[in-house]
């Protein structure tokens, strides 16, 4: 725990490989590079998924994890018109760097502020562009377990928000070019020489965000505000066997709350309260 923030042992992967392997226990069969590409329907009840390679799946409930835009527009053939009015969120650039560099007066996590707080919100919602005084995080996992990193290594994950893939930024170009900003300021703000001594990287920006199913690149989905928050958020039921799970639904964005998504998902299925499981059995 740091500061009441929990980390699992094995950086942030073991969470989803320890659940896999209790489902897997319990008798789950999992596909791994299997794209679903389509969910067919008769009436309100799905009854098979399809996959790239051709192949019809029969099914008797089906729980779907992408952002909800994109899983009832993809999957479904549908756009319901109360999506279409939510309000999304910021974007991020990711960088994830194994390095030689080790900073002895940094914590697990680090924000560090730009001059300007009203100023970030600005650029990113209303001017729809880059930071121009960066407020961003910076966590470093192995200093919590330093099983993550060879001896004598460091890792650090590094976000900076960004506009969403509403603004009119192309990432195609940009990415590479704004890698190089982010560094620029990293050593800027104290982490002295953090861009020579990466000898490996990972760059996520939002167009790879929206390539992995998040609606219009921002992986914290619809945007927090009070009539988009809990109860408020979107609904996990579509039909009587189509159920959501994710960020995109209830309850909401982070780990903690989308792995009470799972749980509520599952609810809707095997659930005993009439009024809040889905006919997915009946």
């Amino acid at each position: 725990s740091v500061a009441g923030v929990f980390f699992p042992k094995g950086g942030m992967h073991a969470l989803p490989t320890a659940m896999a392997a209790a489902a897997e226990k319990h008798g789950v069969t999992f596909r791994y590079d299997t794209e679903v590409t389509s969910v067919e329907t008769v009436g309100s009840r799905a009854v098979a998924v399809h996959t790239a390679s051709g192949e019809r799946i029969a099914c008797d409930t089906v729980v779907l994890n992408p952002d909800l835009p994109v899983a009832y527009r993809d999957l479904l053939g549908r756009e319901p018109l109360s999506l279409k009015r939510l309000d999304y969120s910021p974007s991020c650039f990711l960088l994830l760097a194994g390095s030689s560099a080790s900073y002895s007066k940094i914590a697990h996590h680090n924000i560090h502020f730009g001059h300007s707080w009203r100023g970030v919100f600005e650029d990113l919602i209303d001017k729809r562009q880059l930071m121009s005084d960066p407020s961003l995080l910076v966590t470093n996992p192995s200093r919590s377990d330093p099983d993550l990193a060879p001896d004598g290594k460091e890792i650090y994950y590094v976000l900076f928000p960004t506009p969403n893939m509403d603004a009119p930024i192309d990432w195609k170009t940009e990415g590479p070019r704004y890698r190089d900003e982010v560094v620029r300021v990293l050593e800027q703000r104290g982490y002295i020489g953090f861009g020579d001594a990466i000898e490996v990287e990972n760059v996520t920006t939002p167009l790879d965000w929206q390539d992995r199913g998040m609606e219009r690149g921002a992986p914290f989905a619809s945007a927090h505000s009070f009539l988009q928050t809990g109860p408020f958020r979107p609904g996990n039921l579509w039909g009587e066997n189509v159920v959501f799970a994710g960020s995109g639904t209830q309850p909401g964005v982070g780990v903690p709350m989308v792995l009470i998504s799972g749980r509520l998902a599952a609810e809707r299925i095997l659930g005993k309260d009439p009024g809040y499981a889905s006919r997915a059995r009946r």
